[in-house]
């Protein structure tokens, strides 16, 4: 069981749809910080903020490899379970309407 205030912290950060887009490319593999600004139309700055805050919030885990940062889901959080049932409810589209890859994903 979670506080009020644990969850509430957790769902504002999976709120934003960059970062659930971002978590559902991540639901079965790691992903390079550099994929992502190949894949959303926002910049790198805009990226790395993203991603603090899943790591803030106990997310996502990383791993340096020379001068690339690997992403991953953090299995040993207590929202681990949460988040996966959520994933499990998203469908990334890309704009013509059909379902996407892990690139070309718009953000919003």
């Amino acid at each position: 069981m979670h506080t009020v205030e644990e969850l509430s912290k957790v769902l504002k950060v999976l709120g934003d749809p960059t970062r659930l887009a971002m978590l559902k490319q991540m639901e079965t593999d790691e992903q390079c910080a550099c994929s992502f600004v190949d894949c959303f139309d926002i910049s790198q700055p805009a990226i790395s903020r993203h991603l603090k805050m899943l790591r803030q919030a106990g997310l996502l885990l990383e791993r340096r490899d020379k001068q690339w940062i690997h992403y991953r889901l953090n299995e040993a959080s207590p929202f681990y379970p949460l988040v996966m049932e959520l994933l499990g409810q998203v469908e990334l589209h890309d704009p013509t309407g059909t379902s996407a890859s892990t690139c070309n994903v718009k953000s919003s």
